[in-house]
């Protein structure tokens, strides 16, 4: 998911304890929740450790950011890059889309680096939600549900999956049209599981950008004409997808799909599921973890 660096910091404490122990940092483009607990016991303290680090990273991308816009696979590995960028630059190169910039894997990154420094301290579950970008630790016997909204102006989600600590995966990212990254298909929803957030988060970019079809009903424009300082100037993005045929619908998330297998096969994702007005597929790979709701 590309999350736009150039934004407000707010006037207001950015990091905020809820109710539950969740904390939750709202600073600039970054809305993150951070969820710790030993055996079903918050653990705010490491949670808001978390969130420090959160606005840290933050602060490390903005003075990267003329890297972090170029094509990954024009970019060379160095040491003066902060980790997060590293990070980034790995996941996009691995995917292997000519098109992709470290962007295309910010928000699943910086989900993963957070997630990795508090479970290092200690608790036995902890989730880290950047924008629908989720990092997952688990030791063992706890088990993590992500629900998938299929549309992004759904109050609940349409499905449910449940992940516990044998299953190797850590990351959960969704990518699709609606959401606060541009996107060049017309999925409502590309949510892709992996062992790393980072993967998981190029990954729903790239599928996302998949489950295309021409058809007069979808509306695209430049991306630099919503956004003037994006990182893919000169592409085309999908603003708009009116009802399409069941004919057109099958078509794009076949065409998703058929990225989603093939990523799946180099190893580097255990799965996706695809969305799109009503209609939804995914792996087979899926199908033991996933229960519609």
């Amino acid at each position: 998911m590309r999350m736009q660096l150039a934004g407000k910091i707010y006037s207001h404490d950015p990091i905020q304890v809820l109710p539950n122990g969740t904390v939750l940092v709202d600073y600039g483009p970054m809305r993150m929740f951070i969820s710790v607990s030993e055996h079903g016991e918050p653990l705010t303290k490491f949670a808001e450790e978390g969130a420090h680090l959160a606005m840290s990273l933050l602060e490390d991308l903005a003075k990267c950011l003329p890297v972090i816009k170029r094509k990954s696979v024009t970019l060379e590995m160095k040491d003066i890059y902060p980790e997060i960028v590293r990070r980034m630059i790995e996941a996009t190169q691995r995917i292997g889309e000519p098109d992709l910039t470290p962007l295309a894997a910010v928000a699943g990154t910086a989900s993963e680096m957070v997630a990795d420094f508090i479970f290092r301290r200690g608790g036995t579950k902890v989730i880290v939600d950047n924008g629908g970008d989720i990092a997952i630790r688990l030791r063992e016997g706890e088990v993590a549900r992500v629900g998938v909204k299929t549309e992004i102006t759904a109050k609940q989600p349409t499905y449910l999956i449940s992940i516990d600590s044998a299953m190797g995966i850590r990351g959960v990212a969704t990518s699709g049209l609606g959401g606060r990254s541009f996107t060049k298909g017309i999925a409502s929803a590309a949510t892709v599981l992996a062992e790393k957030a980072s993967l998981a988060d190029a990954a729903a970019t790239v599928i996302g950008n998949l489950t295309n079809v021409d058809d007069p009903n979808i509306t695209r424009t430049p991306a630099e004409r919503i956004y003037p300082d994006t990182d893919i100037a000169g592409e085309w993005i999908t603003v708009k997808a009116e009802k399409l045929s069941q004919e057109k619908i099958g078509e794009a998330l076949g065409n998703g799909l058929l990225k989603t297998y093939s990523i799946q096969q180099k190893g580097l994702i255990q799965g996706a599921l695809i969305a799109l007005q009503g209609k939804a597929v995914w792996t087979n790979s899926l199908s033991p973890w996933l229960r519609k709701l």
